[in-house]
This record gives C-alpha cells, structure tokens and sequence, in this order.
C-alpha cells in the first residue's frame, strides 16, 4: 500500500476517491472515540482528492484543537482501486500538570510593573489534570496565597452522553481580598485595603452544560451561586459596590455563551472565523436578599484571512450592552478586563456599554520550526516548535459610562491605539507579545502580553 504525496493531490486534484479505514497513531492514552468525533468525514463517502485534502486539513486542525496533542500530521494510503485509507500521526502532550503560580494582583503585567510591589503577588499552585481517563475529560485543583486566597475544584466532561453531544462541567471554590478593587478615578483602579480581615470574601458554586451539535458550533447554559460578603469600608468608601451598597449578598446568575468556530489554531489562529455571544442575567429572584435585575450582552466577530505569502490579517468587532439596573460596580467590567485597547493598558474604562474595533496585519519572520532535541528522552518535550510575526494595528473602542463619568475623564469619547510588535508562538500553546503602542492622549509605551491579541 502506498502513500499519496501533497504533489500528488495537487496535480490529480479531481480525481475520485472512497474512504476506507481511518486509524491512529500515538494516541497511547486517548480513547480513540474522541478522535472520531473530530473528522469531518465518515468512511465510505466519496469525494474528489481536493475535497479530501480539505477535510482532512481540517480534521487534523480539530484533533490539535482539542489541546491534548504536541503534534498532529496525517497520511493517505493507497487501496484497491479508487479505495483510499487514511492515518493520523500524534504525539500526546503532558497531561498531568502541578504547576506553581506567580501572578500579581493587577489586570496585567505591565501595570504591576509601574509599582514592582512584591505585595500585591499570589503564590500557589495548579494542579491540573488534563485527558483523565483519555477521554479529554479535566481535572482541576487550585490553591493561592498572598494577595488573594483561594481554593477552589473543577471537573469538566466533555462527552457525557453517547452521541458525544452534551458536556458538563462543575466547580466550586471560596475566595478572599484585604484589597478591594471598590472604585476608579482618572480611569485607574483604585483599591480599598482593609486592615480589619478580608476586605472581600467570595463563596460559589456552578454547573455549566454544553450541546455541541456539529464541529464548529457550541452552546452553554450555566447556572452559578455567588455569595459575596465585604468590609464596612468597602461600603462606605464606594457607592453601589453591591446592589444597594450592602455589605453581604448572594444571588444567582443564569447564562448562556454560544459560539460558531472555524478557525485553524484556536490559540494562535491565521485562517477562519469565529462568532460568539455571552447573555449573562444576575439575579434570578430566588434569594430575598438578590436584589439583582441586571442583563447582560456581549457579542463578536474575529476573523483571520492569510493575504499571500507570508501575509495574513486579523479583525475583530466587540459589542457590550447592558440592561434593568445599573450595574453594581463588583460585576461591571468595562474595557480594559477581557476587552482591552492597545496602548491603554494602564487604565480601565468603566461601562454598561461598548464597543471595540481591531485589526492586525502579521509578516511571518519565521516560519513554524520544529526541533528534535535527541538527547532528550521525554518524547512529550523533546520536539518544540515557534514562529515569530511582525504585525502592525489599530485599535478603536467607544464606552459608555453614565455612573462614574465625572471622575473618569477618558470616558464617553472615542479612543484608539496603534502600533508595531513582535509575536512569538511555540508548543504547548505559549504565545507572547511585545508591542510598541501609541494612543490617543500621544502616550508611548512598550508592553508585554502572554495571549494572542484578537
């Protein structure tokens, strides 16, 4: 039996073909059924070479995407006639991982940066166990000291049904703050330090479940229970910090997140698109003291496009609303969280609505390389990769901020960033930024992030 090569498809694209066997190698722990459920063919369906060669590129960026593999390469072999088979090649990542934590109590590195305050760093450890029992199911144990303490337990199935549609996930944890994050001015965080015990105290409990139909498209419905208590200088020193400026409440929140995804690396991707949409409702009136109505909706579009060669561009369009109640100030994020503009990394835009506009244009310098280090015996490390990008961007956003406008300058105006960086990606999903920002108030700055950027 003989192996068609990538020239050979090309230059006999149309020719037809039927899929035989599909088998695996390397997957020495990972139950063969969850690779399956990542083909986008079935056997005995007939498709022209071209068509083939499509599907398996994307069978395989589906494989890789389920993060349980260093490598994933496939193979077509030559049957009987116009029969095809076809052989996937992986190598399985490290999946037990107790790992220490150093994080610091900023949204980022570089506004820790500014102070170097070794206080305001949390130490601890994960304990992550990732494809328990080979069928991508994980395992998650965290424990923080220091500027926040925290513990908390997690277990996610992705696969609990026969079908492989349906997937649970639960977790639950406590968590406290001496300082509390209760206000902002001039669009900087301010924090009240308690010197009388946890400033803040946070219990909670959740179940999320997933239905995912087909490949590309995902839906979750979440219920969570929070209960948050603070100190008495949290409510005195900010206003509507919990709903009615209380000291301790506990109320629900009911969500759904949906999500269409094509893209290639979801981690690092240069092709495809993805749509998703969060609707999160605090308080579902169950508890006497929820005192919550507010809803919320965040929606986007991030799409990637190679432009030839060693071009590629990156978009992508964010929108958040809000609706009932104002927002108490200890669930409303804004930009500069999840959402943020480049060049404005020191601050934070308070908001119950906005929208943020991105775009990137990336130069591959250097292509994926992938070395074999020899005298390394682990077979899961011993074959790392990296690519590094130029890119240049612009960013542009717009927030609303009707309760804190008078102390926020930076509100309720168009903001923008540009500039160039340097994107570095390698295995086991490292990404790393380096980016030299301008923004609309003429700052300059060099910043540091450890995620892709759109």
């Amino acid at each position: 039996m003989g192996a068609f090569s990538t020239m050979a498809i090309q230059n006999d694209s149309s020719k037809i073909v039927i899929i035989g066997k599909t088998s695996f190698e390397g997957n020495d722990k990972t139950k063969e059924f969850i690779l399956l459920r990542e083909l986008t063919y079935h056997e005995g369906d007939t498709l022209e070479l071209i068509q083939l060669k499509e599907k398996l590129i994307r069978s395989r960026d589906n494989i890789f995407n389920t993060k349980l593999f260093t490598t994933a390469t496939f193979t077509i072999l030559e049957g009987e006639g116009v029969l095809i088979d076809v052989v996937f090649h992986l190598e399985e990542r490290w999946y037990v991982w107790p790992y220490p934590i150093l994080e610091n109590g900023d949204r980022n590195f570089n506004t820790w940066w500014q102070t170097k305050d070794f206080n305001r760093l949390t130490y601890g450890i994960y304990l992550n166990w990732f494809n328990f029992r080979g069928r991508n199911e994980t395992f998650k144990i965290m424990m923080k000291v220091g500027f926040e303490n925290q513990f908390s337990l997690g277990y996610d199935i992705p696969n609990l049904n026969k079908k492989k549609t349906l997937g649970l996930y639960v977790a639950t944890g406590y968590a406290e703050y001496t300082e509390v994050n209760n206000r902002s001015e001039g669009n900087k965080r301010i924090f009240y330090k308690s010197t009388n015990g946890p400033g803040r105290q946070v219990l909670f409990a959740m179940a999320n479940l997933t239905y995912r139909k087909n490949l590309n498209a995902r839906h979750q419905i979440g219920l969570m229970y929070n209960q948050i208590q603070v100190d008495s200088g949290v409510v005195s020193s900010s206003t509507n910090y919990l709903k009615g400026n209380m000291q301790k409440t506990d109320f629900f929140t009911l969500s759904y997140y949906g999500k269409y995804d094509t893209r290639d690396y979801i981690e690092y991707p240069l092709k495809g698109y993805k749509i998703e949409t969060y609707i999160t409702k605090y308080g579902l009136g169950v508890l006497n003291n929820e005192g919550l109505n507010v809803l919320t909706t965040i929606a986007g579009l991030y799409w990637h496009k190679p432009l030839g060669g060693r071009w590629y561009v990156a978009n992508s369009v964010v929108g958040k609303l809000s609706f009932f109640d104002d927002t108490p100030y200890s669930i409303q994020q804004g930009l500069g969280y999840a959402n943020s503009i480049r060049g404005y990394e020191l601050y934070v835009f308070d908001a119950e609505k906005y929208g943020i506009v991105k775009t990137n244009i990336k130069y591959n310098i250097l292509k994926k390389k992938e070395m074999h280090l020899k005298w390394l015996k682990l077979k899961k490390f011993n074959k790392p990769y990296f690519a590094m990008y130029l890119n240049t961007y612009f960013d542009f956003a717009y927030a609303e901020d009707r309760l804190y406008k008078e102390r926020n300058l930076l509100s309720n105006k168009w903001a923008y960033g540009y500039g160039i960086g340097l994107d570095v990606t390698a295995f086991y999903d490292f990404v790393m930024r380096v980016e030299y920002s301008i923004n609309r108030e003429n700052e300059k700055g060099f910043f540091l992030h450890l995620k892709k950027a759109i």
